[in-house]
């Protein structure tokens, strides 16, 4: 299954808008999610599988300081990890890992490839919530660290958003 995040600045001058679209057979590209980033009044994201607008904040609750906790749409919670530059996603109550961003590796030492989120197949029924809460929880975590570099400097960081996901898992329907 492959989806594609495309990050684009709208006409707005304090926002950004990150649409989430899932690439189907011979092309049928379908819109699943919607994040709209507002530095003031926080992120807006528009679930497709619910038809429900939600505020970011209200999506994944911050936990201690490098995880961000979430009720998946089967009622369990689910914790993502983001200390290291690989964020993981667990299942809180057993603690198994059920999905890992990969950064790209570009083949000095192993094998190269691109940038992607290995998915659980046991996550199939909920790919796109998956995927949804891993865009806003790597975001979060990008504006953290570049608001540190910032303090740290003095001066102002970039940090990218954007680009391909590759999830793996199966269909993502049903979420």
């Amino acid at each position: 299954m492959n989806m594609a995040v495309d990050s684009s600045i709208s006409s707005a001058a304090l926002h950004s808008k990150t649409t989430i679209t899932k690439h189907g057979p011979q092309g049928a590209d379908d819109v699943i999610d919607i994040i709209i980033w507002h530095p003031f009044r926080g992120a807006r994201i528009w679930l497709k599988a619910t038809g429900v607008e939600v505020a970011g904040n209200s999506l994944l609750k911050a936990k201690w300081f490098s995880s961000r906790t979430c009720t998946g749409p089967d009622g369990k919670t689910y914790s993502w990890n983001l200390q290291s530059t690989n964020c993981r996603l667990k299942e809180e109550r057993s603690g198994v890992e059920l999905a890992k961003y990969r950064e790209r590796n570009r083949g000095i030492l192993s094998s190269s490839h691109a940038p992607h989120l290995e998915v659980s197949p046991s996550l199939s029924h909920m790919l796109d919530y998956v995927v949804v809460t891993f865009v806003y929880a790597e975001k979060l975590s990008l504006d953290k660290k570049s608001a540190a570099a910032r303090a740290s400097t003095g001066g102002t960081a970039f940090a990218p958003g954007g680009g391909a996901i590759v999830a793996s898992g199966g269909s993502a329907s049903g979420c």
